[in-house]
């Protein structure tokens, strides 16, 4: 009887080896996962002499079993049955990780039935689960229309099974993911070099986005720091806006992609910063199309055609900085004066070439900030880029024919006159300038000085010597955020020609000494009273409404006046000395 239990014991290990042999044979010859589950599935059926045999695979979210195969339930509801791990007999195996035998399915507590799946002529199932090492890769389950007691060896034999159905899956993931990561590197590889080679053939930005955008999914574009639309498709209907606001992650270091919505009407967007080191030099925006959204391509195309954006950019850059400072250099030596005429015209070619067109007639305008503190902030690094920025705008719409030379912590225009015929349009656009700067130079201020019209390239230095004299008189004066014309100092310009400082400081004494003790020793401002008049171009009752007096105060402040200088303020040579003596004395800070 012993000798008949053994034989019986042979013979089964034998069988069950020889079809493990056979599953592990043609699972190495198929090739395709769908196949693969269908020979799996035959195979535990013929082998286990079931009727059913069913394959739940954990779903990629985990917490769920997703039935893969079946070849005795309803298979059209393959991948639409979904399993919570602890749900019905299959979730029990799942979640316990034991086998489950149940000789009649409809007095099981654990059992669920799933519509239109589980059939009443099935009674009895056998469920083990699919384990690799710690990780729960699914249930095996096989059902019989019959009555049946599976036995220990069934279970053995069923594990056995699902431990082969284990390796088989674990082994064709791996062999799928190195095929997906093997394409994903040749996707990388084949991008990466068709923007080397759009690169390295000089095909420009404008292609690089064409092809970004190709190969995307959508149409790109890009945008200035700031959010303005500098390149791309220029046709409104595209549905790239010409500004967007550019979200704060982006900012940060490390940033790499933020999806947003932009335009009229709103779409989305993928937003990646085009950095040189910690700088960003542009944005790529590229639009999403819903086959492509997250496409391992667009994310390679936005990765890669970022960086050779950024190479592009960077060259330009370098480029126009090279160009830029070609041109400032010649500009400034024209401006800085000196040059006999030939040479200012010979000078002035040589600029032409390098794109600058110096105009014969023009005015020159100099904005510069209005103190020490302002004029140093502004020179930090990337604030001359800021101010360019903040000006472009104003001299394309307003002075498109005008050359602007950005310094490192104030800016020049040279304006045609056909452009500003006259002082009044000269000080309008100068206002104008005036307010594009004003942000910028926050919490302190600028000022714009205008000399008068230069009428040839040799005249120009004179009108921005003039255009910075008006500055800084103006300053002198305390004036802040104005806009000073060289014309309208009238005769206190001439106090610029005066080299001698002690010269002013002795003519300022002889004139206003009397007032400037008196204003030390006594609390009645008669200094300021003259200051009014002056003003108030020595209009008695409207220099006293300035002060808030009355007019006989007034009246009572002038004779003192008179008494302590000895001076008529009735004579019109006195009121025009004493005038310049005002302003000499603000030039000299007494």
């Amino acid at each position: 009887m012993a000798v008949s239990t053994e034989g019986a014991d042979s013979s089964l290990a034998a069988r069950e080896l020889s079809f493990l042999v056979r599953l592990a044979q043609a699972a190495a010859s198929t090739q395709r996962p769908d196949e693969l589950l269908e020979l799996i599935i035959r195979e535990a059926t013929s082998a286990m002499g079931t009727d059913v045999c069913s394959l739940y695979l954990v779903s990629s979210r985990g917490g769920e079993l997703l039935l893969t195969a079946t070849n005795g339930l309803n298979e059209t509801m393959v991948g639409k049955v979904v399993m919570k791990v602890g749900e019905g007999i299959t979730g029990w195996v799942a979640d316990t990780r034991r086998p489950a035998v149940v000789a009649d399915v409809s007095r099981e507590p654990h059992w669920k039935w799933v519509p239109g799946l589980d059939e009443d002529r099935f009674h009895s199932m056998l469920s083990v689960p699919i384990v690799s090492g710690p990780r729960l890769v699914g249930v095996l389950n096989v059902q019989t229309a019959y009555k049946r007691d599976f036995d220990s060896g069934d279970i053995d034999f069923l594990l056995a099974i699902a431990g082969q159905v284990a390796g088989i899956l674990e082994r064709s993931e791996l062999q799928r993911a190195m095929e997906v990561q093997l394409a994903e590197i040749q996707l990388s590889h084949d991008i990466h070099e068709r923007f080397t080679r759009l690169s390295l053939e000089g095909a420009g930005i404008q292609s690089i986005l064409e092809v970004i955008g190709s190969l995307a999914g959508g149409r790109a574009a890009l945008y200035s720091a700031g959010g303005y639309r500098v390149r791309g498709a220029g046709e409104a209907s595209d549905g790239m806006p010409p500004r967007i606001h550019v979200p704060t992650p982006l900012a940060q270091a490390g940033a790499r992609e933020v999806r947003m919505n932009a335009g009229r009407p709103a779409r989305s967007i993928d937003l990646v910063p085009v950095r040189a080191g910690p700088d960003v030099l542009g944005l790529l925006a590229v639009g999403v199309d819903e086959k492509t959204v997250d496409s391992h391509g667009r994310r390679r195309a936005l990765e890669h055609g970022s960086t050779v954006l950024a190479l592009e950019l960077a060259k330009e850059r370098a480029a126009a900085e090279v160009e830029r400072r070609l041109r400032g250099d010649l500009v400034e030596e024209v401006l800085a004066g000196g040059l006999e005429g030939d040479e200012a015209e010979r000078v002035a070619r040589q600029a032409e070439r390098l794109g600058h067109r110096l105009p014969q007639r023009a005015w020159v305008m100099v904005l510069e900030p209005d103190d020490d503190e302002t004029e140093a902030a502004l020179a930090a690094p990337g604030r001359q880029d800021r101010l360019d920025s903040a000006l472009s705008g104003i001299v394309r719409s307003r002075l498109p024919d005008a050359l602007t030379l950005v310094r490192s912590a104030s800016a020049v225009f040279l304006v045609p006159d056909e452009v500003a015929p006259d002082l009044a349009a000269i000080e309008k656009l100068a206002a104008q300038i005036l307010a594009g700067a004003a942000p910028l130079m926050k919490p302190g201020s600028a000022s714009v000085g205008i000399g008068n019209l230069a009428n040839s390239v040799g005249e120009l230095a004179r009108s921005h010597l003039e255009a910075r004299q008006a500055l800084r008189l103006t300053r002198r004066a305390g004036g802040r955020g104005r806009v000073a014309s060289y014309r309208s100092l009238g005769a206190f310009r001439l106090l610029l020609e005066v080299q001698s400082p002690d010269a002013l400081r002795r003519f300022v004494d002889e004139l206003l000494g009397t007032l400037l003790s008196y204003a030390q020793s006594r609390d009645t401002p008669l200094l300021e009273t003259l200051e009014a008049l002056s003003a108030a171009r020595w209009v008695r009752r409207a220099a006293a409404r300035n002060l808030g007096i009355h007019i006989n105060s007034m009246s009572y402040r002038v004779e003192r006046i008179q008494a302590l200088t000895g001076l008529q303020l009735d004579d019109p040579e006195t009121r025009v000395a004493i005038s310049i003596a005002l302003r000499a004395r603000t030039m000299l800070g007494m």
